[in-house]
């Protein structure tokens, strides 16, 4: 199973099925990534920038780049986090700019650091 590395303050990393997006992902290893629009490639808030590992992710397609080309992040690291599938192994780096919180109160993990990152 591929390792996937989100590096944000209260991020996560662990082991996940193949083919998951990176939003599944990080649901699936209990990190909040943001999704405005509900993974539905309308928004840029799911956006990560690639560290290792890009040739582990899905190959861009037309509606993701076309996105991305909307709001001039046409370089090749950065990856909306609904539309990036997973093959192997890789490290991704959540803009804070672009992160907001949970606020749940019953959330016992806001505000607590991700463990096993590399």
């Amino acid at each position: 199973m591929p390792r996937v590395s989100f590096l944000h303050p209260q991020g996560r990393s662990g082991e996940v099925e193949s083919n998951l997006t990176l939003l599944e992902a990080a649901k699936t290893l209990g990190f909040e990534l943001n999704h405005d629009c509900g993974g539905n490639a309308s928004c840029t808030t799911c956006r990560v920038e690639v560290q290792m590992g890009g040739d582990n992710l899905s190959e861009i397609d037309f509606d993701e780049q076309d996105l991305l080309d909307r709001e001039a992040l046409s370089e090749p690291w950065h990856r909306l986090g609904c539309q990036a599938r997973v093959l192997g192994d890789v490290v991704v780096r959540v803009p804070e700019t672009k992160w907001v919180q949970p606020t749940s109160a019953s959330s016992g993990e806001v505000g607590k650091r991700g463990t096993g990152l590399p």
